[in-house]
């Protein structure tokens, strides 16, 4: 659906006008439930909303404070990978930990002599909304910082759009699954019924919402039919004669 689609559709559902029902209360009923959406999007693993941003490295010197770098307000809560060119040249792939199992004091100088620029000896924690970098000398440098992360779809700026809400508005921002349009639809007419001074009751396509809503979800899943899992087999005498006594 287009916005102008989707507005045309609440409002022929709640009998209503743009009067009646404007355009900056569908929008606030419409966001609200699409962060909530895109939070339940995201634990089927399947990597929508995955964008890869970049940041500028700063050099480290004697202020621990200058290996935290703000993650974007937009992130959607997980991150998948964390790379970095820590000398400004060679990439390497830093190791997520817990600095509650770390048992050294987090100043500059123990941080040099614990950790290195080295692949695997390089790692990263998130803290107050931040990722903090333990590792050897940080060289600065443009765009050396890449993180694999997850953020939320774009905000639906207004109603009056003849663009597909499924459209990524930019390589860098999301757009929202066409699937779970008249999903979300729905719920905006859900929450415009029930904040009536008398609510309004639900037909039956209304009451299932949680059920089609988990149906829509549910088709979202194994979006790569091509995935290939891997796994060893053990060689030789540890694989204990392949199940023969001799």
């Amino acid at each position: 659906m287009t916005p102008t689609q989707l507005a045309t559709y609440i409002r022929t559902k709640t009998r209503t006008n743009s009067t009646t029902l404007t355009d900056a209360t569908i929008l606030s009923f419409l966001q609200v439930h699409m962060e909530a959406l895109s939070a339940r999007i995201l634990e089927l693993d399947e990597d929508y909303f995955g964008v890869v941003m970049t940041d500028d490295l700063v050099a480290s010197d004697s202020d621990f404070d200058n290996r935290e770098y703000a993650l974007p307000e937009t992130l959607l809560g997980r991150i998948k990978r964390v790379e970095a060119a820590l000398n400004g040249t060679d990439w390497i792939k830093l190791i997520g930990f817990d600095t509650a199992t770390y048992d050294r004091p987090t100043t500059d100088a123990i941080t040099l002599a614990e950790f290195s620029n080295s692949e695997g000896e390089a790692f990263y924690d998130i803290f107050r909304e931040s990722l903090w970098i333990y590792s050897g000398t940080i060289t600065a440098g443009t765009d050396t910082l890449k993180i694999w992360a997850y953020t939320f779809p774009a905000t639906i700026a207004s109603m009056v759009s003849d663009t597909d809400m499924s459209v990524d508005p930019s390589t860098t921002t999301h757009g929202f699954p066409r699937i779970l349009h008249p999903v979300l639809a729905d719920m905006v007419v859900i929450d415009w019924k029930g904040s009536r001074p008398k609510p309004i009751p639900l037909n039956q396509q209304e009451q299932n919402i949680e059920y089609r809503t988990r149906i829509a979800l549910r088709s979202l899943r194994k979006i790569d039919k091509d995935t290939e899992e891997l796994g060893g087999i053990p060689s030789g005498a540890s694989r204990g004669d392949e199940g023969y006594d001799y």
